[in-house]
């Protein structure tokens, strides 16, 4: 019986077969070597990739404080410098205040000086003037002490009591008061003058008019006086025509 040539495996295509097996199998192990070492080559890149970045991230967050660091010193020399400045500003202002009122003080305490000079140094000189219009009125409460002689305009004025009487001496002349009754003493030119005569400051021409109004407990006589002026005379003026020892007060006309 003759054996079948297709049943027979042919030793040279059995050995080709076997290569090409070999030969895919060697090729599907490179492929998955190669396939395996890409991976890992792109884990091992993605990792330095991260790194990379992590390094990059830690490095900027480094950069923002130290420039958050350097602004706030910047901010705080800036303040600090601000703040020095503004002392150095308010001592300056307190040096120029303080010296302002050292200036003001002293012309004050000058103006003082002088005022107190002018007032040391003025005075009245009294002589008989002559009769002229007078639209000025001024009108003082006074009163004398009883028994002691008062100088007014060159008018040497005693008051006198006796028992429920006022008697009073003019120059001499002794007349009986009565309560409102005026008494005037003549026109007078009163010249005000300052520095021991040197400046003259205003010559009045007046007459006062005195009314008995009665007396006080403590032994004075009170009167009405009204000085009756060409030229407003001011208050302080008024003193150098009355002696010490009468008190004088503005009463409203």
């Amino acid at each position: 019986m003759s054996q079948d040539p297709n049943t027979e495996a042919d030793p040279k295509k059995v050995q080709e077969l076997q290569k090409e097996v070999e030969r895919l199998n060697r090729e599907k192990a490179e492929a998955q070597a190669q396939a395996e070492a890409e991976a890992h080559a792109a884990a091992a890149a993605a990792d330095e990739k991260a790194a990379t970045e992590m390094r990059m991230k830690q490095e900027l967050e480094s950069q923002k404080i130290a420039a958050d660091a350097k602004m706030q010193s910047e901010l705080e020399a800036q303040r600090l410098a601000a703040k020095e400045s503004e002392l150095k500003q308010k001592e300056k202002q307190a040096v120029n205040k303080s010296r302002k009122r050292k200036i003001i003080g002293g012309i004050i305490l000058l103006i003082i000086l002088v005022l107190i000079v002018l007032a040391a140094s003025a005075s009245v000189q009294v002589q008989p003037g002559q009769a002229t219009s007078y639209p000025y009125i001024t009108t003082y409460g006074v009163w004398f002490p009883i028994g002691q002689p008062v100088d007014i305009s060159g008018h040497t004025l005693i008051a006198l009591a006796d028992g429920n009487e006022m008697m009073f001496s003019a120059d001499g002349s002794v007349t009986k008061l009565v309560r409102n009754q005026p008494i005037t003493i003549g026109e007078q030119s009163a010249r005000l003058t300052t520095l021991f005569g040197k400046v003259p400051l205003m010559t009045i021409n007046y007459k006062v008019i005195l009314e008995y109004q009665g007396n006080t407990p403590d032994n004075q006589a009170y009167f009405k006086m009204l000085i009756q002026s060409d030229k407003s005379i001011p208050e302080f003026a008024v003193k150098f025509l009355l002696p010490k020892n009468v008190i004088a007060q503005p009463m409203a006309s």
